[in-house]
């Protein structure tokens, strides 16, 4: 439990209410602290964690992500905090969307990268005014990454960089792993010192995820199974803008887009982190010298 209360305090200074009673909050969540694979979404997936991770899985990644970006509007399967390594200070979180198979003949159609950013930068800036008291504000600069299909392995991947309110950075990156009944959202939060491009910084987190048998993209029975009212290109769209594409049409907008999406989302860091990882190191060290 020492190792949370350093752990977790780098979130407190984004809150106004009391700091403990925002530590004790986190602390109360069931984290899974041993490096294994767990199951999520009712089997439906696998995510295999490190000894560098901090796992909450269903109901406690809700309130994880309640407690960290001040509004209840994101209700992710599963999500993980680094603490240690080459990705320490980063979140990852993971969101299983069974909203049908997914298309990938409309890409063309719905992806304008220049007029996607501008939406973003004005979305974000709307998002600012619902946030709880207390939390940052956040902004979106540019494409850290424009986003494209890799057919090959049916999965999307962009990445968007920004700045909160005390111009401090930040990176958004995204991977949309499309599986047979729909997608997982993958969306990577970290500093922009550790990102070189969506690939690099997703492909160990691709490769710890992985759909159940049963539930992969090529899993899928043409003529049985339910197809997405629109396709992966209209799905980006609305994923980056939080806009439902107007190609997609009435249909699509009210069937897939029916959920508001939160498309940008803020790891809360406290800067005096690296004091607190040094001195929760130094106490680890003890506690071994000790052993």
């Amino acid at each position: 439990m020492k190792i949370l209360t350093f752990l977790l305090s780098i979130y407190v200074v984004q809150a106004s209410a009391n700091q403990e009673e925002i530590i004790a909050k986190l602390q109360a969540l069931n984290w899974q602290q041993e490096p294994r694979s767990y199951s999520i979404a009712n089997d439906q997936a696998t995510v295999t964690t490190t000894e560098n991770d901090f796992l909450v899985i269903g109901e406690e990644a809700s309130k994880y992500m309640f407690i960290t970006q001040g509004h209840k509007n994101y209700q992710p399967d599963a999500a993980i905090l680094r603490i240690q390594g080459p990705e320490a200070d980063s979140q990852v979180i993971y969101t299983i969307n069974k909203i049908g198979y997914l298309t990938q003949d409309d890409w063309a159609d719905n992806i304008d990268k220049d007029q996607m950013l501008e939406e973003i930068k004005e979305g974000t800036i709307e998002t600012n005014k619902l946030r709880g008291d207390g939390y940052l504000d956040i902004f979106v600069d540019a494409w850290a990454q424009e986003p494209f299909l890799d057919k090959e392995n049916n999965t999307v991947y962009w990445a968007i960089s920004g700045h909160d309110s005390e111009n401090n950075g930040f990176i958004n990156a995204k991977a949309l792993k499309l599986g047979r009944e729909g997608y997982t959202e993958i969306l990577w939060i970290g500093s922009p010192d550790q990102f070189t491009s969506s690939e690099v910084a997703l492909k160990p987190i691709l490769e710890n995820y992985y759909y159940s048998e049963g539930f992969r993209y090529a899993d899928y029975i043409p003529g049985q199974d339910g197809i997405a009212a629109a396709g992966v290109g209209a799905l980006v769209y609305k994923l980056a803008t939080g806009k439902a594409a107007a190609k997609a049409g009435v249909l699509a907008a009210a069937v897939i887009f029916a959920k508001k999406f939160w498309f940008i989302l803020f790891l809360p860091f406290v800067y005096g982190w690296k004091w607190l990882k040094k001195k929760w190191l130094k106490n680890s060290e003890l506690k071994d010298k000790e052993n």
